[in-house]
């Protein structure tokens, strides 16, 4: 018998350390898929929505620092959102491809990666090619047998470990992500008072931030006089 069959037979927690190492797997692979949605997609329309909304103040935008500030995070012109179509048929291929490539989620499957498949399949999924993004999950399938978790019940745990402080940064990641621009105005946009409200409050901001009007000097003659 095998050292790595006795462990399995003799330690009473092997069976559920694997079965907490694969939830926190998927737990990470989902947080990831999350912040790449977010990031590459999500993030990029909910800042198109709220220019949308608030384009006509652009042109003030030298004079008030909050909308130069979006300004410079969210360049229209290299935005590239999914087409709706193709959104959940891509999203699931790379989720697919997290598992199996993403460095966090299987180190050894991404040491192996000598193709460097990984990038290809962030750029794919950054442009929305579902095409592009299926031809590499074809391609990374050899990566599966070492993405498997480890059989020895130490290296495990270790793995799972691992695997739970990494989801954790990323759900730190995220949560701080939600407090800034735009990903805070996901739950906003849809409502019509808000973004009335929003509006006025801008403006009042941009007439308080503008430079005073100089008087004309007749004016100035005639209020001395």
């Amino acid at each position: 018998m095998s050292e790595t069959t006795a462990q399995k037979l003799i330690h009473p927690a092997h069976a559920e350390l694997v079965q907490a190492a694969r939830a926190e797997r998927r737990a990470l692979v989902r947080a990831l898929a999350i912040e790449a949605d977010w990031r590459f997609h999500d993030g990029p329309e909910w800042a198109a929505r709220y220019w949308a909304a608030f384009s006509d103040l652009r042109r003030d935008v030298d004079s008030a620092p909050e909308l130069r500030l979006g300004a410079a995070l969210a360049p229209r012109s290299s935005w590239s959102p999914l087409a709706p179509v193709e959104s959940d048929q891509a999203r699931a291929i790379f989720r697919a491809l997290l598992a199996a490539l993403h460095p966090q989620v299987a180190p050894r499957a991404a040491a192996a990666d000598i193709h460097g498949l990984w990038p290809l399949a962030v750029r794919a999924y950054r442009g929305g090619d579902a095409g592009q993004l299926r031809e590499l999950l074809g391609r990374a399938q050899p990566n599966a047998s070492t993405a498997r978790l480890p059989e020895d019940i130490v290296a495990l745990r270790r793995e799972h470990d691992r695997l739970a402080e990494a989801r954790a940064a990323v759900d730190r990641r995220l949560a701080e992500l939600s407090q800034s621009f735009p990903f805070n105005l996901r739950d906003r946009l849809d409502d019509a008072d808000w973004v009335r409200r929003q509006r006025l409050g801008l403006r009042q901001v941009l007439e308080f931030a503008a430079p005073p009007r100089r008087r004309s000097a007749r004016g100035h003659r005639q209020q001395v006089s």
